[in-house]
């Protein structure tokens, strides 16, 4: 029975190494053309934050800093937009100048808005950024409470507060802000925040000139906790290996050039062999006929300008012209069989701008139309 037991174990321990070893199978010969690419994964996540706040008023600045903590939480829609809730607030203070009258009072400010990634906008997608700049934008209320400290001033001192208000009271707010994120793994990210709120001229319980509006500042860094997936990896492409073809079938047959039936230009730039993207199309229109005509083959002949570099280094361009083109052929699906390459160096000058030999001329012989094709794509 033990014995048994334990055979069934090895062999079910065995079952997903046995179909690792299938999958990697699967890839020997083919070579990969393109990797995973990530991609973006909407998320939810969460920020807390605590810094110092400062309210517009008459005394000196660092008579009027107070202490700030806010709570946000938000839903990433896009790299580019999220939207956002927040809770932020302790309390305020502020000070009457002459008599000198130092009061606080308690607040809380629920808002929210949207987000948009700075980084994304001006510098493109990438989900594996690891810095994020944003910009903020939203409004809501604020909540505030025990102004005590205003209304004792204001009987002791006898300061006249226009804009003294009782018990507790509402105010709209609208709030902006700018601040950057730094992720130190896929979900935390450390951060900093700055923001301006408006609200009303009653929220410091004094009358601004012209009943202008009170501000309230806050500079605030934190933690940023990132709920989930946050981005994630397409498989790779691999290239599917070539066909096993019987031997008498991939006979290459190289003919003269002047029994072509078309040939297509590819030309470089000077003492390059990368493919140019103004050139794919002729590549893409190529390999659509060899994938129709499959008895048809290609001659590759690649060549370099006379007038510069040496008859060494041409030799090897021409070839590695040659050899892109055909590596660009095999990784669309053609035959390796199905084409030649020849490296004709600065030997023969196909044309007589200097500029157009460097090129790399694909002649394609097909037996199925031995006369000249014009219109072939």
């Amino acid at each position: 029975m033990k014995l048994k037991f334990l055979f069934a174990f090895a062999l079910l321990t065995m079952i997903p190494f046995t179909s690792f070893a299938q999958q990697v199978a699967s890839q020997e010969g083919q070579r990969m053309i393109s990797e995973g690419r990530p991609f973006f994964v909407p998320h939810w996540w969460i920020k807390a934050q605590a810094g110092a706040a400062v309210d517009v008023g008459e005394a000196e600045f660092s008579r009027l800093i107070s202490p700030s903590l806010q709570l946000s939480t938000g839903y990433q829609i896009t790299e580019l937009f999220s939207v956002r809730g927040s809770l932020s607030g302790i309390w305020a203070r502020n000070q009457y100048a002459y008599p000198t009258a130092k009061y606080k009072w308690n607040f809380v400010q629920p808002t929210i808005g949207a987000e948009i990634d700075l980084t994304t906008l001006f510098l493109g997608s990438d989900p594996e950024r690891s810095t994020h700049a944003h910009a903020y934008l939203g409004g809501g209320v604020a909540y505030t409470w025990g102004n005590d400290d205003a209304k004792a001033a204001s009987t002791i001192y006898g300061v006249g507060m226009e804009k003294l208000w009782n018990s507790t009271r509402w105010n709209p707010v609208i709030k902006a802000g700018l601040g950057i994120d730094y992720n130190v793994t896929d979900n935390i990210a450390i951060g900093a925040e700055v923001n301006a709120n408006m609200l009303p001229d009653h929220f410091n319980s004094k009358r601004g000139r012209n009943d202008n509006r009170d501000w309230h500042f806050n500079a605030l860094v934190g933690v940023k906790f990132l709920i989930g997936k946050t981005r994630g990896r397409t498989e790779p492409v691999y290239a599917a290996p070539a066909p096993v073809v019987p031997k008498q079938d991939t006979v290459f047959v190289d003919v003269p050039v002047d029994k072509i039936s078309f040939n297509v230009n590819i030309y470089f730039i000077i003492n390059r062999s990368d493919i140019r993207s103004n050139q794919m199309l002729k590549l893409q229109r190529l390999v659509a006929y060899l994938d129709k005509h499959p008895k048809a083959f290609v001659r590759l002949s690649g060549y370099a300008d006379r007038d510069t570099g040496t008859p060494a280094i041409n030799m090897r361009l021409s070839r590695e012209r040659a050899n892109a083109v055909s590596q660009y052929l095999r990784d669309a699906g053609i035959q390796e069989w199905r084409i030649r390459r020849f490296a004709k160096g600065d030997r023969v000058q196909p044309f007589e701008k200097p500029s157009d030999n460097r090129v790399c001329i694909c002649y394609v012989y097909d037996p199925e139309h031995p006369e000249r094709i014009d219109n072939w794509y």
